[in-house]
């Protein structure tokens, strides 16, 4: 079916057109995209686009827009979709309103794309868009559910035997295939029956494939194209299961799900029952047992909230689908069949339907993920039952993404939690819940979720694929994020801790390359991050966090509230001097409040001080609520993601602005006692000297500058020795910013994961810095190996 796109400056407009074209048409997909990306008056093409993707079924989409400007943001948005969906989209210059109705009453009636957007055109359009000419386009996955369904390739699972295909026959089962039916029969081999993995298989294979197929043991079918039915049959291992299909491409997908069947298990015969030595990487230091732990489902119950109509709560779904989809990247089987389940047409159509009933997005999600969940639990198969935590982990992931907010796992004081991978976010709370150690099976060294791992003293190792997919929840495991080393049910003598090599006093002296104290400082995030500060010795703080007030929110924080949570952090702060980053957004920094693509505002997009020079309402917002907040003690300001003097210049401009604004409202502010940047970019290390007039300090920001140097995402575990390899060039490169920096009396300070490692550091004071800033848990370790 034909889907429809209402592009408007304002949400409120868009949204109401939408509900009444359901009214009429209330089978079409109509998705609203009005509003700027903060919800004001404009246009966005980042909503736009997550419509286009809302309302797809296959068959295209028609695009209607109020202003010439909303059709500027479409053509935009046209640019962020796959290549196939920009090819069946058609923008349409029709009256809004009526064109809407036309359109919609159009693909109700079961027209091709291009009679759709003739019948817009028709009802009162000055002359075609481009683009808009009529022509049909092909159907793409027919018997797709109305939101990610798998469309075609859905189907069911039988018994068989691994043979070729048959003809169709009523099998012992008494099941009797349709005529046109090809069938093939395969004995599971996997030591763990259909579990998650070998479901997964059979849903990628049929993946652009026309054909209805399904499994079936013994008496019970299910569809192959849905993980979640799969695994209610409940087919343990030496189980005969039947494969039929039937549809043009049937030929091909049994036996690819033959194959698929027949596969599994092989990889998988032996558990991991000793330690993971191959595939976990070492984020966060530090050795600490206890009981494994999978995500758990308590406590998570989606607010009451008013319903926004059928077209907007479908496309708060997909948008929130494709959300966690992008999550979930890298890390194994398990990770790839959470990707599946996202596709599941039993659970996304379920909830479609409830969300026809009037049923808000998120209330609906959640009420078919938990029934879904209750009927896996309830098998009499233990393996089956055990994948119910699948569905509720897929199931938070959505949920959160619906909500606005990373939803925090329930996980017991004392343990270790296995996931996919976490949100930056929740590691603070997951630590203050009494979380010991962290094994992702994602995840990257340097990741933001690792970096506060480090803060807060708590081992973190990534990128462990699917070592402990066999452990059952409870056992007990040792972590050393240092090593990358999980031992599962450790002897005494493994579990013991490793006495320090050395401990010196928190007040011993530590000296620069020239004889004058080098300032051992913490980076914090937060108020218990601060208070760790204190307890460490450090000796001030080289970076304040403030995005930290930002990431996971729906919402963005008003001025008031960032002012509040500045100045409690603060407050909380050791003595010393204190610097404060301009809020860092983008890259692997989540703000679900601005709709952030990970594209455009991923590592080499629109980010940190870019994207504030980009949304000047934001910065303006933000630098306020940075001044008041300093009226409580003094503060340095650095700006981060500088890569030329024009944003520099720019950037001051805007805080000079701040500062006159706040004057005029006669609100009590604090000027920075010296302003710096962040020196994160290959140019502005390599070429100091232009950026030197208008700086008092500059602080090396060594995580980003080494994934810069050598192409690598330091969020990847794929690229992490790349990544390593590019550590020993920092300190060569800081000790010529040092040289170029010394004569314009600036100093050099260095405020990454280099800063805390006490082999680097000792380089890095030999360069001539004049302060480190870490983790507070690295603090100890980086003095014993500088102190006099």
């Amino acid at each position: 079916m034909i889907g429809l796109v209402l592009v408007s400056h304002s949400a409120a407009l868009a949204a109401g057109l939408a509900e009444l074209v359901a009214q009429m048409a209330p089978e079409v997909p109509v998705v609203p995209a009005g509003g700027d990306v903060e919800g004001g008056l404009g246009t966005s093409a980042d909503r736009v686009a997550d419509a286009l993707a809302a309302a797809d079924r296959g068959a295209g989409v028609v695009v209607l827009y109020d202003l010439g400007s909303a059709r500027m943001a479409a053509e935009l948005a046209l640019e962020f979709v796959e290549p196939e969906l920009g090819e069946r989209t058609r923008l349409v210059d029709a009256s809004f309103v009526e064109g809407a109705v036309a359109a919609g009453a159009a693909a109700a009636g079961g027209q091709s794309l291009g009679e759709v957007a003739a019948a817009a055109r028709q009802s009162g359009a000055a002359e075609p868009a481009a683009g808009a000419e009529p022509g049909d386009a092909a159907q793409l996955g027919a018997g797709a559910g109305p939101i990610g369904a798998a469309g075609p390739g859905a189907g069911s699972v039988g018994a068989g035997s691994g043979g070729p295909p048959e003809q169709p026959a009523a099998g012992s089962d008494g099941l009797v295939p349709a005529a046109d039916a090809v069938t093939a029969r395969v004995v599971l081999t996997d030591p763990a029956g259909l579990h998650a993995r070998p479901a997964a298989a059979v849903v990628r294979a049929l993946a652009g494939l026309d054909a209805t197929v399904t499994v079936a043991a013994g008496a019970v079918e299910a569809s192959a194209a849905s993980l979640s039915a799969l695994l209610r049959l409940g087919a343990s291992a030496g189980t005969e299961v039947r494969v039929a299909g039937s549809g043009p491409d049937a030929a091909l997908a049994v036996p690819r799900v033959v194959a698929a069947l027949s596969a599994a298990g092989a990889e998988d015969a032996v558990p991991v029952v000793a330690a993971n030595r191959s595939g976990g990487v070492g984020a966060a230091p530090g050795r600490r047992s206890g009981p494994l732990r999978r995500p758990g489902a308590a406590g998570i119950e989606p607010p009451a909230e008013p319903f926004a109509g059928a077209a907007a709560e479908r496309g708060r779904l997909a948008a929130a689908l494709r959300q966690a989809g992008e999550q979930l990247v890298g890390g194994g089987d398990i990770t790839e069949a959470h990707r599946v389940l996202l596709a599941d047409p039993e659970l996304t159509g379920a909830a479609d339907e409830l969300i026809g009933t009037g049923v808000p997005a998120a209330t609906a999600w959640w009420r078919v993920v938990r029934r879904t969940a209750e009927e896996l639990a309830a098998s009499g198969d233990a393996v089956i039952a055990g994948r119910a935590v699948d569905v509720v982990d897929v199931g938070q992931r959505v949920l959160g993404a619906l909500l606005g907010r990373p939803v925090r796992p329930e996980v017991p004081a004392g343990a270790v939690l296995l996931a996919d991978d976490l949100a930056p976010s929740l590691v603070p709370e997951l630590v203050e819940a009494g979380v010991v150690g962290f094994v992702l099976r994602a995840g990257g060294v340097r990741g933001h979720a690792a970096v506060l791992a480090r803060a807060a003293g708590v081992p973190m190792v990534v990128a462990a694929g699917d070592a402990l997919d066999a452990v059952p929840d409870g056992t007990p495991v040792l972590v050393d994020g240092g090593t990358g080393e999980v031992l599962v049910s450790p002897d005494e003598a493994a579990s013991a801790p490793v006495a320090p090599a050395r401990t010196v006093p928190r007040t011993a002296r530590v000296r620069r390359a020239d004889g004058g104290d080098l300032r051992l400082s913490a980076n914090v995030g937060s108020v218990a991050d601060a208070r760790a500060a204190v307890a460490a010795g450090a000796a001030g703080v080289g970076l304040v966090r403030t995005e930290l007030a930002f990431t996971g929110r729906s919402a963005l924080p008003g001025e008031d509230e960032q002012v509040e949570w500045l100045s409690a952090v603060l407050a909380a702060c050791p003595d010393g001097p204190v610097v404060v980053r301009t809020v860092d957004l983008g890259g692997d920094k989540p703000v679900p409040g601005l709709r952030l693509d990970q594209v455009r505002h991923g590592f080499l997009g629109e980010r940190g001080l870019r994207l504030c020079l980009a949304r000047p309402a934001l910065f303006r917002t933000h630098l306020r609520a940075v001044l008041r907040a300093a009226v409580s003690r003094p503060i340095e300001l650095m700006f981060p993601f500088v890569t030329e003097p024009a944003e520099l210049a720019a950037a001051r401009s805007a805080l000079a602005s701040a500062a006159e604004s706040l004057r005029a409202d006669a609100t009590p502010f604090a000027e920075p006692a010296g302003v710096g940047i962040m020196v994160e970019i290959p140019t502005a290390a390599l070429r100091p000297e232009p950026f030197l007039p208008d700086v008092d300090f500059v602080s090396v920001g060594s995580n980003d500058l080494v994934q810069y140097l050598t192409a690598a995402d330091r969020t990847v575990p794929e690229v992490a020795g790349v990544y390593r390899s590019g550590e020993r060039l920092v300190p060569g490169l800081v000790a010529g910013l040092v040289a170029a920096a010394g004569p314009a009396g600036v100093p050099v300070a260095v405020c990454g994961d280099l800063a805390g490692d006490p082999e680097c550091a000792a380089l890095l004071r030999t360069a001539g810095v004049a302060e480190l800033s870490m983790a507070a848990p690295l603090l100890a370790g980086v003095r014993a190996a500088l102190a006099d």
